[in-house]
């Protein structure tokens, strides 16, 4: 299968429900439990992080499609540049501005300059500086994951990405239950707590890509199987193994072409805002929720007014500055090689 110019829309339909997730949870739970003010008369989307996990699995399987038509180590780079830091610039500088002029008691003096500048890297997990918004945790284990692929194919062994995945499984679980010297740095570098995840990505696109062999399948059920693991060692709840057993079930229809119902227009709208969505709702998100409680503290008034401003806003920045951006330093990166 040529992969080239292919776009699963059943993949971004899947993005739009990953992202809406996290906001939800984000806006019901998040909030009121960082606010200590639960209440039992309130919606909350209590589970709706795991759409992060959803996330990963999605990343597993693109980012290896990516290789497919990546003909040079530089090419990758400037496809994963293009694709995360235009739109994660504007978020970080639309959050810093935001939240100030809004002046939430408690998100007042929570930038500082030197912060704000070492996120403009998205290094920031690895010089031990805060995030701006919570949210941006996960860019850490996306670009730590882009850099392990990178690698295996700056040395050419993208062929064996399955022994790659089984060892990369199996010292998901060692360092889960082995107490060995350095497993803090290691389990970050190897980002283990999510290898799982990023494991059945790659797996299902082989399945997706070749035909389907039963060594794809049983490499899924270990992934699977590894992370009801690690699952069991945090002390996970029912629902939570539901979830992921859920989001694995999704990609099974996926691959096998029985997930079409969901490229509508509505999940389709939100598949394509969902990397900015997700970027920009944490903290402008609550100085929002924070000022429409003061007009009235119901949710029914208070939760969808804050969904449809911040998809607004996510909606100008992907469409008027993320994918113009995007596709500017793409095209200008392809007239620099034809020079070459």
């Amino acid at each position: 299968m040529k992969n080239e110019g292919i776009r699963y829309q059943e993949l971004d339909s899947l993005r739009g429900i990953a992202a809406l997730s996290v906001v939800l949870f984000h806006f019901t739970f998040g909030y009121d439990n960082g606010f200590n003010i639960i209440s039992d008369n309130r919606f909350y989307f209590r589970y709706g992080y795991l759409g992060v996990h959803l996330f990963f699995l999605i990343s597993g399987f693109v980012i290896f499609m990516t290789l497919e038509k990546t003909k040079k180590p530089i090419d990758f780079i400037v496809s994963r540049f293009s694709r995360l830091y235009p739109a994660y610039w504007a978020a970080i500088i639309s959050t810093v501005i935001i939240t100030i002029i809004m002046s939430v008691p408690s998100q007042q003096g929570i930038f500082t300059f030197k912060q704000v500048l070492v996120n403009f890297t998205m290094l920031q997990f690895w010089f031990k500086i805060k995030d701006v918004d919570g949210a941006y945790w996960t860019l850490a284990v996306e670009l730590t994951f882009y850099a392990i692929i990178w690698v295996i194919f700056l040395i050419k062994k993208q062929q064996y990405i399955e022994w790659f995945c089984i060892i990369w499984l199996v010292l998901s679980v060692l360092f889960a239950i082995i107490d060995i010297p350095l497993a803090g740095y290691i389990k970050a570098i190897l980002i283990l707590k999510y290898a799982p995840l990023f494991v059945g990505g790659i797996t299902f696109y082989l399945i997706k890509r070749k035909k389907a062999k039963l060594y794809y399948h049983v490499l899924v059920l270990c992934s699977l199987c590894t992370e009801y693991f690690l699952l069991y060692q945090s002390g996970s709840v029912f629902i939570i193994y539901a979830v992921i057993t859920l989001c694995f079930v999704l990609f099974y229809l996926f691959v096998y072409n029985k997930l079409v119902f969901l490229t509508n227009k509505i999940f389709l709208f939100f598949g394509a805002i969902s990397y900015t969505l997700y970027l920009i709702h944490e903290n402008i998100g609550t100085a929002i929720i924070y000022w429409l409680k003061k007009i009235a503290d119901v949710q029914l008034f208070y939760l969808p007014i804050s969904i449809i401003i911040i998809v607004a806003f996510a909606s100008l920045i992907t469409f008027y500055l993320e994918k113009p951006a995007m596709l500017w330093i793409r095209n200008y990166y392809h007239k620099l090689n034809e020079k070459h």
